[in-house]
């Protein structure tokens, strides 16, 4: 009984023809979800940007307020000195928090919105290598079922049974 050892031309045809099967899907997948991919992280940035531009309408306005504020203290020099420390410094105060209010949402949102990214985008390659992967479990199987004609899997099972007693052997 002789072992057969090392690849055959069949099994290297083979592996080409896989090969050349699953980039062709691997291609077609691309191709097929390449836009809606793109598209829902482009909406995503977009609504994240909007917010983000909110964020800095909300900071101009509170700068606004800040200014208005100053011009008021400014123009009441009629009032003691006294009154118009408090004034400013109660602007300065308020201006401040405004800022470092709106600084630390604007960071909160920035980092919601990067973990979000993230998430989707694992959750977007997740769903992607679990099409793939049954995709070409669809494609190996059709083309199995095409090529594989009775002959083929009696020779199989021939060469898987000389398989098992060549390693039950040694």
């Amino acid at each position: 009984m002789a072992e057969a050892h090392g690849v055959t031309a069949t099994q290297i045809k083979n592996l080409i023809w896989w090969t050349v099967n699953f980039l062709v899907l691997v291609l077609i997948l691309y191709k097929l979800l390449k836009k809606p991919v793109v598209n829902f992280f482009r909406s995503r940035q977009e609504s994240i940007k909007k917010e983000y531009e909110e964020l800095l309408l909300k900071k101009k306005e509170a700068e606004a307020r800040y200014l208005e504020l100053q011009e008021k203290v400014k123009n009441l020099k009629v009032e003691a000195e006294a009154i118009y420390q408090s004034y400013v410094e109660q602007g300065m105060k308020e201006r401040e928090r405004i800022l470092e209010e709106a600084r630390k949402q604007a960071e909160r949102i920035k980092e919601q919105a990067q973990l979000y990214m993230a998430q989707e985008l694992e959750k977007a390659k997740e769903r992607l290598r679990n099409e793939l992967a049954e995709e070409a479990v669809k494609l190996a199987e059709e083309i199995l079922k095409k090529r594989v004609t009775p002959e083929h899997q009696r020779a199989l099972f021939r060469e898987f049974v000389e398989n098992i007693k060549g390693r039950v052997v040694n």
